[in-house]
């Protein structure tokens, strides 16, 4: 099981996860910290714990809109919300990067990667350009173009979910394989 990770501890460009589903998945996104985001009244606020994330048809609950961040829960795409939006009352862990691949190997998929992170300007950078273009290549796609998806290429400039590599194909070398193959087949045919 990944480790809980305390809200205080958390910087801009952290990609963090949480639950979902008694832990049967995790949501991804980038922790941005102090940002604007539109409330109830249309009107730009800041917030001190923003985080931009890709959600999909279906991710949330039917929710009235929050009144820090004006997160309806029926929006989908590149959205930005305050952390309690993101969490949805589950547990708050910090993705690993730069992870040795035996170690990874112990990990539960999903939460850690054997790539290095970017510098954080250039995460936040593409995290922000994301949201403001309301563009992340194709439609979401719970296999091939994900949260996770979202949230790795923020921090690596590569999309990549080894959550789904894991679940689907086993989380090991011919398992990942496996996934990049059948996500660039995805690619091909959309």
């Amino acid at each position: 099981m990944p480790e809980k990770c305390r809200r205080d501890s958390l910087r801009p460009g952290d990609h963090i996860y949480s639950d979902r589903l008694l832990k049967a998945y995790y949501h991804h996104g980038i922790y941005v910290g102090q940002a604007p985001v539109k409330n109830l009244r249309n009107e730009e606020t800041e917030i001190n714990d923003a985080v931009i994330h890709f959600l999909g048809v279906g991710k949330s609950k039917s929710r009235p809109p929050c009144e820090r961040c004006g997160h309806s829960s029926q929006r989908i795409g590149i959205v930005i919300t305050c952390l309690e939006c993101f969490l949805e009352r589950n547990s708050l862990y910090v993705y690993e990067y730069d992870v040795p691949y035996l170690k990874l190997r112990f990990k539960r998929s999903g939460s850690c990667s054997v790539k290095p992170s970017r510098p954080v300007d250039e995460v936040l950078q593409t995290a922000f350009g994301y949201l403001r273009d309301q563009y992340f290549g194709k439609k979401y796609n719970f296999l091939f173009n994900n949260c996770e998806d979202f949230a790795t290429r923020c921090k690596t400039g590569e999309a990549t979910s080894n959550q789904i590599a894991g679940l689907a194909f086993g989380f090991s070398v011919p398992g990942i394989l496996a996934y990049n193959v059948a996500k660039e087949i995805y690619d091909g045919l959309t």
